[in-house]
């Protein structure tokens, strides 16, 4: 996520005025962490870890990040649900990063997902954004730390979301009420090639990792789980549930409920699991 466009007064207020109004709030929210995870290379069990021995994990292909690389990679077991899918990296991949903040184009990395997981899940192409100084609003997101794009629209779509100066009507026609995730809200403004984003009204800092939901011309659009590279780093294994769209688009597609972020085998992951069907 990044929030350039987001006049920090005004950010400030929306956020205090929410966070101290909002009372609404969700099983699946900041503060219902996930405390089932394994003693085996630090990875969350998955509710379906009893299909882990008869799952096959497809892969996209290899993209170079940094010093290392990354790539997607979904688990489905052979009734065709998904088990888990998301990024796994390279050590490597932490490092040798872009350090201008203003080299967009350099910072962004987008990687293909295996046909399988297209078919299987709302998901078309995930993008991992690096920003080495964070972004507004200062004191709360300014710290080097990645957004985990996995976006339900095309790349064309995405790439065509303009800025927001330029054309606001599509980043504020949002999705109606109903629609909405228990706890999430809308920041105002909006980012071009990615959209509006929203964020929960349980979040708290100090940020380490939060989950972020974004929206464009009526339909969420894309999930996003934001991380720092510290916390990464320190490799301690983490798995949280969210708050859930109560009307899904597209349909007939398999949906996550929860996020993780772990190592294993010399390697980072952040991913999406529990997977439900609507």
């Amino acid at each position: 996520m990044k929030l350039k466009l987001i006049g920090v007064p005004a950010f400030a207020l929306t956020m205090g005025a929410l966070l101290f109004s909002c009372n609404k709030q969700s099983p699946n929210d900041e503060n219902s962490s996930v405390e089932a995870l394994s003693n085996n290379a630090n990875k969350p069990v998955s509710t379906e870890s009893s299909n882990a021995n008869t799952a096959n994990t497809f892969y996209g292909p290899q993209v170079h990040m940094g010093d290392g690389k990354a790539r997607t990679f979904i688990s489905i077991d052979r009734s065709g649900k998904p088990l888990e899918m998301g990024f796994e990296m390279t050590e490597g991949a932490m490092y040798g990063l872009p350090e201008d903040e203003h080299d967009f184009e350099a910072a962004t990395f987008v990687l293909p997902l295996h046909q399988k997981a297209q078919q299987a899940t709302a998901f078309d192409h995930l993008v991992v954004n690096w920003n080495v100084h964070g972004h507004e609003p200062p004191g709360v997101f300014d710290i080097p730390h990645f957004d985990f794009h996995f976006y339900m629209i095309t790349m064309a779509e995405q790439m065509a979301i303009p800025p927001y100066e330029v054309n606001p009507t599509g980043f504020d026609n949002l999705p109606p009420p109903s629609y909405w995730p228990a706890t999430y809200v809308p920041i105002p403004g909006g980012v071009p090639q990615m959209g509006k984003h929203w964020i929960s009204t349980s979040f708290a800092p100090p940020f380490t990792k939060t989950m972020i939901y974004g929206s464009y011309d009526g339909r969420f659009t894309f999930i996003e789980p934001m991380v720092t590279r510290a916390f990464i780093l320190q490799g301690n294994p983490f798995s949280q549930n969210f708050s859930q769209m109560q009307v899904f688009v597209p349909v007939n597609k398999w949906y996550p409920q929860t996020y993780n972020i772990y190592d294993a085998d010399g390697k980072h992951y952040v991913s999406l699991s529990n997977f439900v069907w609507h």
